[in-house]
């Protein structure tokens, strides 16, 4: 079942009761705040269900989406909000809070569809018929001036041994609302960035090769390091790539962070895209 819903997400975000309560709070002042909070301002947008399937306590699911969003009528934020939809909720055309909710509606359907059908009250793992999908998305503040620097967590359980957790980032230019891509911060300098992260992963893992590292932490058995729109984040003293379980190595190994700094990417970064 767990496989089951992994892929059902993976194509959502592809694609470009006992509580149930869905809300949108004005501006707040966090530290998810921009420091140039006079000029773009981002807001809360939630949502939260936990409900029972049948009279017993289990089969159940909870959903708690908790993300933010560009507030304000400026081009650049809604363009920010344009994407950010897709990077969220995998729909390109529904406005922010109808996408989310569309979104939680179809996790929920889902949910519903799954347990009723798979539930066996005889199985005496019952703890595994409590379903749960949980999303944050939060502004950084420690983005370098003028990059607006965006994480989405997701982490979900559909029984089996253990949950599905993954980190995605997304970097916005905050004077035009622009995604910063991969191709536009490191051009064609990508196998250069790709050497170096390896060699970040390898010095924080106390090994000198590649081999070594494999043996040691399984790291680089199942893939290599790669660079996607979506897996860096922009900071004030470097950039700090992740690497999902299971992107590159097994569920045990957690996620795989490298942080490079700007002195170790020298020569590797398109000029005048971040401000130092």
């Amino acid at each position: 079942m767990r496989n089951r819903f992994f892929i059902f997400i993976t194509a959502l975000l592809l694609v470009s009761c006992w509580n149930n309560k869905t809300n949108t709070q004005q501006p707040e002042e966090t530290e998810d705040s921009l420091a140039h909070a006079e000029k773009l301002v981002f807001s809360r947008s939630y949502f939260n269900k936990k409900c029972k399937i049948f009279d017993s306590e289990v089969p159940n699911y909870s959903i708690n989406i908790e993300v933010k969003y560009a507030d304000g009528k400026s081009k650049a934020a809604q363009l920010i909000n344009q994407q950010l939809v897709s990077f969220l909720f995998g729909n390109t055309i529904m406005p922010f809070e109808d996408a989310k909710n569309h979104f939680a509606d179809s996790i929920s359907t889902e949910y519903e569809k799954e347990l009723r059908d798979f539930y066996d009250p005889d199985n005496e793992y019952q703890d595994t018929y409590a379903y749960e999908y949980n999303q944050t998305g939060k502004v950084s503040d420690d983005a370098p001036e003028g990059i607006i620097a965006y994480t989405n967590k997701i982490g979900m359980y559909t029984c089996g041994a253990h949950g599905v957790a993954m980190i995605s980032y997304i970097n916005f230019q905050e004077e035009t609302g622009k995604v910063i891509t991969c191709n536009d911060l490191f051009g064609d300098k990508q196998d250069e960035v790709k050497k170096i992260i390896k060699e970040q992963i390898m010095k924080d893992n106390d090994c000198k090769t590649e081999a070594e590292l494999e043996e040691k932490r399984s790291i680089f058995s199942l893939g290599d390091v790669y660079i996607s729109n979506n897996n860096f984040l922009i900071k004030k003293d470097g950039i700090t790539f992740c690497y999902n379980p299971y992107d590159i190595a097994p569920w045990s190994e957690g996620f795989i962070f490298a942080d490079l700094s700007y002195k170790e990417l020298e020569g590797l970064i398109t000029p005048n895209i971040i401000k130092k």
